[in-house]
């Protein structure tokens, strides 16, 4: 192992130890809680070496880095585990909500584990589960998008891409982790943020204090983003060979619909293998 991995390894280990005894603060903070439900996919279907526990840590604090400022307190708990999900790669399931104002409290999450081959492009059965997916180092090329809207810029996509090894071809399951927390975090049927928000069944509107105010989000089947094409976490196919990181159109999305007054960023454009600030560790 490379000095610099080593020393990402222990920052990230720091991290977790932190997280797991800190008190309750504003901003986001999510308890993670692993279920036996089913067992995971067999070896073929689940190449790379990883674990879904590291994997949810990292998708977790991703999320909390982003919404780390500001909204009050925000706690919620993610119950987490494998189940055969048909044609589905994750699945989230609102099981509370309360407080002021309104979130999500307690979620759960499943991960198909008899995944199919993808559906969005070429690639074949199975998911890449990251050794270690604070770093992206199976990725080639890193992309940020950014559309022109009313207002300003926004951050639409951040995409590592051209994938190697076991990754090549592959769902990257940190991908479907940190999108299945962004639905445990207000994009969801069932929750009365997205409910009493969702007009004419098809829009989601940018409110002040939030940036952009009076922006339009075209939500589709699922919950998803729609009309930002297909580089935004939040939508509704995931790209084999590709790892999507949180958007700033993600984060402004999940900002409205949970009342978060002060998302961190919604133009994104650093490469996070620079910039250890705007990605995940």
């Amino acid at each position: 192992m490379k000095l610099h991995q080593i020393v990402r390894v222990v920052a990230f280990a720091s991290l977790a130890t932190l997280a797991s005894s800190r008190p309750a603060l504003a901003g986001l903070h999510i308890d993670l809680i692993s279920v036996e439900n089913a067992p995971p996919p067999a070896p073929a279907l689940l190449v790379g070496g990883g674990d879904l526990q590291t994997i949810m840590r990292v998708a977790a604090h991703a999320w909390e880095r982003v919404f780390r400022n500001g909204g009050g307190e925000w706690n919620v708990t993610i119950e987490y585990g494998w189940a055969f999900l048909g044609g589905q790669y994750g699945k989230e399931e609102m099981l509370a909500q309360g407080g002021t104002p309104i979130r999500i409290t307690r979620a759960r999450v499943f991960f198909n584990n008899t995944p199919p081959p993808p559906l969005n492009g070429p690639g074949v059965a199975g998911f890449f589960a990251d050794p270690t997916p604070w770093e992206s180092s199976e990725y080639l090329r890193y992309t940020s998008d950014r559309r022109d809207v009313a207002g300003g810029q926004l951050n639409i996509g951040r995409v590592f891409s051209e994938a190697t090894g076991d990754a090549e071809g592959r769902v990257d399951l940190l991908t479907i982790a940190t999108h299945e927390i962004g639905h445990a975090l207000g994009l969801d049927y069932a929750y009365v943020g997205f409910q009493s928000q969702f007009r004419e069944g098809l829009f989601i509107d940018v409110t002040p204090p939030r940036p952009l105010a009076g922006l339009e989000f075209i939500i589709t089947f699922g919950p998803h983003i729609g009309a930002f094409g297909e580089t935004p976490l939040m939508v509704q196919d995931p790209h084999p060979g590709w790892r999507q990181l949180i958007s700033g159109a993600d984060e402004l999305l999940i900002a409205q619909l949970s009342a978060f007054d002060r998302p961190s960023d919604v133009d994104l454009s650093a490469d996070p293998r620079r910039d250890d600030d705007a990605g995940v560790d």
